[in-house]
């Protein structure tokens, strides 16, 4: 007796059941993707509608659908609308829309137009299951040109002889192609003019590391934004100079000596010059500065000559023989050690150089004036100024 009445529950909520079960609506299934998408390959800026069906339904079922977004770029999940209520995407300009008549089984949803972050899965669900979970979902693949992203690698600076990976992330369907090269379109440390790949692996930087890289994103739709960034390589100071220059002397003309000094951060720069003590092998510096007998200058050489360096400049003004001998050039940067550098001035016997003062009448001997006779003399010595005194009392 006890088994019989067992046995009569059992069929009792299996009759429940069934009953339900045929009751229980369910989306059609009959197209493969089940949400059906027109255009099949829907573009970023045009109109997109997707359509979900439920069969099953009886004349007095009235159930609800509700449409929501898994966001692949940024892994956000919206509810974008239940039924014909749109709940996102209305600001500033509304760009959706839902539709579905009362006795219709099919739930629109328009994209209008459609943004390339819309990438992502596509679900509509039915939200009166009793805890029974219908749905259908469809990766929604948006076709865009590529667009490279803000959490790609901005500028940077490292320390000569670290390591460094330059990241790009793009976005685009089919999947972009993405390229490095530099903007000189110098070769990179690999030695190739262009990288593939979304990561640039730079092993113990040097100087030569420095510069403007970019980064190209392509895919078959076209050609997509391009990526700037700039990397800063510090590195201790260095100089290159002339090792010696030549002018003659008495003459009213100047000298300059030229330097290249190479850094970064950007070195500090001053001029010494090296005077004798008085007594043999005793020498001491002095520090230059712009005067009337000196001028410094620096300049940024254009970047087909050098980066991170600045040419220096150091006029001397009326050449004397007290000006000849060496000169120094120091290039000091934080953190690292100071750098010098060192040119010789000699005596020419002609001029060499006509980089001249304001006051300048070419390569011509400076003449001295005799107070006592207001006359003009050249350099001569003190018997040929005796004799030409004489020679002029004579006459």
């Amino acid at each position: 007796m006890k088994t019989k009445w067992k046995f009569s529950v059992y069929l009792i909520c299996l009759s429940i059941s069934s009953i339900y079960a045929e009751t229980m609506p369910r989306f059609d299934m009959r197209d493969k993707d089940g949400i059906i998408f027109d255009p099949i390959a829907p573009r970023a800026g045009e109109r997109l509608v997707a359509k979900c069906t439920l069969v099953g339904l009886t004349p007095s079922d009235k159930r609800h659908v509700e449409w929501s977004l898994e966001r692949f770029n940024d892994g956000k999940n919206f509810t974008l609308a239940v039924d014909s209520d749109v709940l996102q995407f209305n600001q500033p300009v509304p760009r959706l829309q839902a539709i579905h008549g009362t006795d219709s089984p099919d739930w629109y949803l328009i994209f209008d137009p459609l943004d390339r972050d819309d990438i992502g899965n596509l679900t509509c669900r039915l939200t009166d299951t009793n805890l029974r979970d219908v749905y259908l979902t469809r990766f929604l693949n948006v076709i865009s040109e590529p667009v490279v992203l803000e959490s790609s690698t901005k500028d940077i600076e490292v320390k000569e002889g670290d390591s460094v990976t330059l990241i790009c992330n793009a976005q685009g369907y089919p999947t972009p192609k993405i390229e490095w090269q530099k903007a000189d379109a110098r070769p990179l440390s690999s030695g190739y003019i262009r990288q593939v790949g979304s990561q640039l692996n730079l092993y113990r930087v040097t100087s030569r590391d420095t510069g403007i890289y970019k980064c190209l994103a392509s895919n078959l739709v076209g050609f997509g934004s391009e990526w700037t960034l700039k990397l800063s390589v510090r590195f201790r100071p260095y100089i290159y100079c002339q090792r010696e220059v030549g002018q003659a002397t008495d003459f009213q003309v100047d000298v300059y000596m030229e330097c290249y000094v190479y850094g970064y951060p950007t070195p500090k720069i001053s001029w010494r010059k090296e005077r004798s003590a008085g007594l043999p092998n005793m020498k001491y510096d002095t520090d230059i500065w712009n005067s009337q007998k000196y001028l410094i200058e620096a300049t940024i050489p254009e970047m087909s000559i050098c980066t991170d360096c600045i040419l220096s400049r150091l006029t001397i003004i009326n050449v004397e023989q007290a000006d000849l001998g060496h000169y120094y050039i120091n290039a000091t940067s934080p953190d690292f050690p100071p750098e010098y550098g060192r040119i010789t001035l000699y005596q020419t016997p002609d001029c060499q150089q006509f980089i001249t003062h304001r006051d300048n009448k070419g390569c011509k001997r400076i003449y001295t004036q005799l107070s006592s006779s207001n006359q003009l003399f050249p350099h001569y010595s003190p018997f040929h100024i005796l004799f030409f005194l004489i020679f002029i009392q004579l006459f």
